[in-house]
């Protein structure tokens, strides 16, 4: 270890996991090896990654489904998301994520008790998290948001942003602190009072 108590290829010492304190890469093995990364995302304590052929992919903390692989385990490497279409761009919030398609849809999956996902998902798609609530362990289209055609996706710790294609700005989840914005219509009979943001 050096002096200052990390070890010489950066990661800290001590018990847990090691954090790393200077960039490393991250390896793609198995049928993912080779692949470019086109973006990727971080959220509390997951991360995801668009390859530049569409696969999702994701890795940390699987707790609430965040990673949406079906479970509710951890990932300590890079895993592909099961979703049938080339994925655009996606986003991670405190424990849910989101995912758009080149086709324009847009997914959820992960922790929606503050209406995060903008969708109740179908019931193979949720399973009970450790503190007893549904999550959402596989993609779940948002179907409210199927004639927008998205731009770009956000998340927050407990909501979620997604603008449109004509630059208008959806927002679905909590909103404490007035961070979701002032709406004027709803989506739809979406928990958390979804809405479109106006000027």
């Amino acid at each position: 270890e050096d002096a200052g108590g990390g070890r010489p290829d950066g990661s800290s010492a001590g018990s847990g996991a090691a954090r790393r304190l200077t960039p490393a890469r991250v390896a793609l093995a198995g049928g993912l090896a080779g692949g470019k990364v086109a973006s990727a995302a971080g959220g509390r304590s997951h991360s995801l990654a668009v390859l530049r052929g569409g696969r999702l992919l994701a890795f940390g903390c699987g707790e609430a489904g965040r990673l949406g692989l079906g479970d509710q385990r951890d990932r300590p490497t890079p895993s592909a998301v099961p979703l049938g279409e080339a994925v655009a761009m996606a986003a991670a919030g405190g424990a849910h994520s989101l995912a758009t398609t080149a086709g324009g849809r847009v997914y959820a999956f992960g922790d929606g008790r503050q209406g995060q996902l903008g969708v109740e998902p179908p019931g193979h798609a949720t399973a009970m998290s450790a503190t007893g609530h549904r999550c959402c362990v596989l993609p779940a289209w948002v179907e409210a948001l199927a004639a927008i055609s998205p731009r770009a996706v956000a998340c927050g710790g407990d909501f979620s942003l997604v603008v449109a294609h004509d630059g208008s700005l959806y927002s679905f989840g909590a909103n404490s602190f007035g961070r979701r914005g002032r709406h004027t219509h709803a989506l739809g009979e979406m928990r958390g009072d979804a809405g479109r943001c106006e000027e």
